[in-house]
């Protein structure tokens, strides 16, 4: 069967996912598809579009999961069913962090690489963590990848390993819950990273996004492929979305009043550390509420007029 006849075959009405599947199966762009309409697709390719075309219109299995992959700023990040599908809010984030980044070189004339350290927590695909280190890649001398999750971990580290070729970070995958590699309380972690060892940390950058949606609003509006593919702890813990932001936040507050704690890191004393995090707009003004004395939560980008960006600090 030609190309020419596959694609303008009236059982495939999804167009665009069908040329999808073509081009990750024939290792080949949209324009290649186009130019070469009269070639011959083999058997075996045929058989492979069926059954992932049948995947995504009968079983409601998202793309990016057929696919094993997902076009993310530019890059393709491999995702499976143990991760969160990248969302366009996620890349709101990444122009935070990187507007600050710009904010805090001009600013601070004698900064030192060898002294900021980016954190990755709840890192997922580890998406967010190596956009960011891509987006600014003389800024960080070391970068901590942290998930609950190991098989969610796995997908992070693969994809750090294909899309940072160039660079010579000081990297850790961490399997821990949220900062407890830091209280030293983790029973999974593999090694102490190495700036807690070292007490030069200046500047540090916290990025999370973590579950958020509140239980009902989830089972209301959420998609029914989402239900049923994505990792549903990826978007819900608590009745009202924050419960895993609570413990962050208490985690850090412990850490930055406690002068007791064995190799208590001063780099989340003072003005040391920022925080990026992803949240509905009424949420923002609960953790005001509950966190006022500790935290300052100012909204820097709006998603879809519900979803916001907050960077946040110790007072």
């Amino acid at each position: 069967m030609k190309l020419s006849e596959l694609l303008w075959n009236p059982a495939f009405k999804e167009k665009f996912v069908l040329q999808k599947f073509l081009c990750t199966f024939l290792h080949c762009s949209r324009e290649e598809l186009r130019t070469n309409m009269d070639k011959e697709i083999s058997d075996e390719i045929i058989q492979k579009i069926l059954v992932a075309y049948k995947s995504y219109v009968e079983d409601k299995k998202p793309l990016e999961y057929i696919l094993g992959h997902v076009d993310f700023f530019g890059k393709e990040f491999f995702v499976n069913e143990a991760t969160l599908i990248p969302r366009p809010e996620t890349e709101y984030m990444i122009n935070s962090v990187s507007e600050f980044i710009s904010w805090k070189i001009e600013k601070l004339k004698d900064w030192k690489v060898e002294n900021n350290i980016l954190l990755d927590i709840w890192t997922g695909c580890g998406v967010l963590g190596i956009s960011v280190l891509l987006q600014n890649p003389d800024y960080f001398a070391e970068a901590v990848f942290a998930d609950y999750f190991a098989n969610a971990l796995e997908v992070a580290k693969k994809n750090y390993e294909l899309l940072i070729t160039n660079y010579e970070w000081k990297v850790q995958f961490l399997q821990a819950d949220l900062l407890d590699f830091l209280l030293n309380k983790s029973s999974t972690l593999k090694g102490t990273p190495s700036f807690l060892k070292e007490d030069k940390i200046d500047n540090t950058v916290l990025v999370a996004n973590l579950p958020y949606i509140p239980e009902e609003t989830f089972e209301m509006n959420a998609a029914d492929n989402v239900k049923k593919w994505e990792p549903k702890t990826a978007f819900v813990w608590g009745d009202d979305g924050l419960d895993y932001y609570r413990i962050m936040l208490d985690q850090i507050v412990s850490l930055n009043k406690s002068s007791t704690l064995k190799d208590t890191p001063s780099f989340f004393k003072e003005d040391k550390l920022m925080m990026f995090l992803e949240m509905m707009t009424w949420q923002v003004d609960v953790l005001r509420q509950e966190f006022d004395q500790y935290f300052v939560f100012e909204e820097v980008k709006t998603f879809h007029f519900n979803i916001r960006i907050v960077k946040a600090y110790l007072k």
